[in-house]
């Protein structure tokens, strides 16, 4: 009976010892969520603008200079923002991070945790960024780790894409970000790293599906990339290059060239790509040209983005993403949130935003989705366009609906499905 508390009592401490290696961050500085609230609190301090384009670089900075972290309070914090995009991380998220492995400065393979709003920036982090250590005094101790950095793009200010308005620069330098030893501008972290071992089965198979999964995005050049907020950090990672024109070949879900949804040359905030279109293929997949006015000014605190930043778009384009779409439409029609109509500039919405291969990105949004959302979110983008366009760009967008939904027997029955089937 001894032997066998014994054994018991060891197991449950080697369990304990294991998980507390591990960033279970709500065990050891409390509510994560408080911490992302306050750090979205502060969004507009670092964007003034509400325009976070490959903003992680602002994200690291505020927390270490604004903040006064401890070591587990910056680990905690540098888990909310993707490096890449600047998006915010949800700590409702199921799936936040990937690991992966990156070059240090001498060419040396480093495998770790990147934490991420989308599988094209775990991508763009293999194969335009570098991790190096880096030794940082917090409050409670100093700490050494290893970050992900890019060469400063404020050596050659007029480069940086006009979709980025968050960098200050000063003397070549950005001054409201931090570099490293090297001089390289530290984007974000790279979390339980250490040297990429080809023998070991677990870091071979997470190299392996990566190089799998961002096989064709990391064969393109960045002029060929439509990757919407994926394409500006790629250009900003490699500043004074030249980067010809998109050349677009897309089409519409009436089966036409898709126009551009910017309505604005000046305006770079939209979630667009470099040349206005709504074309981005990954991470929220910013697809939907919306016309944000005073009735739907509050899109985004309706669907719980934390910041309310639709209130800066007023009388202006925006490209939104699928699933943000699917749940505005879904509360709507669950009353919970005011019914608007005609926000769609369908012309300027691509085809590809009916492909089967983007039913997940209609059916979640950041933890937030309502239940089989793509039913409302599908039908009322239809629905609108379909009002609007001839007889022509009608037959086109029913035939298109249909490949789609034939596949998913929850829309079988809801009203407007029934109506196309009339007119079929």
């Amino acid at each position: 009976m001894r032997k066998y508390l014994f054994f018991t009592f060891t197991l449950i401490l080697l369990f304990i010892m294991f998980f507390n290696n591990e960033e279970h961050f709500t065990n050891q500085v409390g509510d994560i969520n408080e911490y992302y609230e306050r750090l979205m609190n502060d969004f507009q301090t670092m964007f003034p603008d509400n325009n976070r384009n490959a903003g992680g670089v602002q994200f690291y900075h505020h927390i270490v200079t604004n903040l006064d972290p401890n070591i587990e309070e910056y680990k905690l914090y540098n888990s909310l923002y993707c490096g890449v995009s600047g998006s915010p991380v949800s700590p409702s998220r199921s799936n936040s991070f990937n690991y992966l492995v990156v070059k240090d400065l001498q060419n040396n393979l480093i495998y770790g945790k990147y934490y991420r709003c989308c599988w094209p920036c775990v991508c763009d982090i293999m194969k335009y960024v570098r991790t190096e250590q880096h030794t940082i005094t917090l409050k409670d101790q100093d700490y050494t780790h290893y970050v992900l950095t890019i060469n400063d793009p404020c050596v050659n200010e007029s480069e940086i894409p006009n979709e980025i308005s968050s960098f200050t620069c000063s003397n070549n330098l950005t001054s409201n970000g931090l570099h490293t030893s090297s001089g390289r501008l530290i984007i974000a972290l790279l979390y339980e790293a250490e040297p990429y071992d080809e023998t070991n089965s677990v870091m071979l198979e997470h190299h392996s599906n990566n190089e799998e999964t961002c096989r064709v995005r990391n064969s393109q050049e960045p002029d060929e990339l439509r990757g919407g907020m994926g394409d500006i950090f790629v250009r900003l990672s490699i500043v004074g290059n030249t980067i010809e024109p998109f050349d677009n070949q897309l089409l519409n879900i009436y089966g036409e060239p898709l126009h551009v949804c910017r309505d604005n040359e000046s305006d770079v905030n939209g979630s667009w790509d470099q040349d206005g279109y709504c074309s981005e293929v990954g991470g929220g997949v910013h697809q939907l040209c919306f016309g944000v006015t005073d009735t739907t000014r509050d899109f985004a605190e309706d669907t719980s983005q934390g910041v309310n930043w639709s209130l800066d778009r007023v009388n202006k384009n925006h490209c939104m993403c699928l699933g943000a779409w699917a749940l505005y439409k879904a509360r709507q029609n669950n009353n919970t949130i005011n019914q608007t109509i005609n926000e769609l500039k369908c012309e300027s919405i691509p085809e590809m935003s009916l492909n089967q291969n983007y039913v997940d990105n209609w059916n979640t949004w950041n933890g937030n989705e309502l239940s089989d959302q793509i039913t409302d979110g599908v039908n009322s983008m239809v629905e609108q366009c379909y009002n609007e366009g001839n007889d022509q760009q009608k037959q086109y967008l029913r035939n298109k609906y249909f490949e789609l939904t034939q596949h998913y027997p929850s829309f079988n029955n809801t009203e407007f499905y029934l109506l196309m089937q009339s007119e079929r």
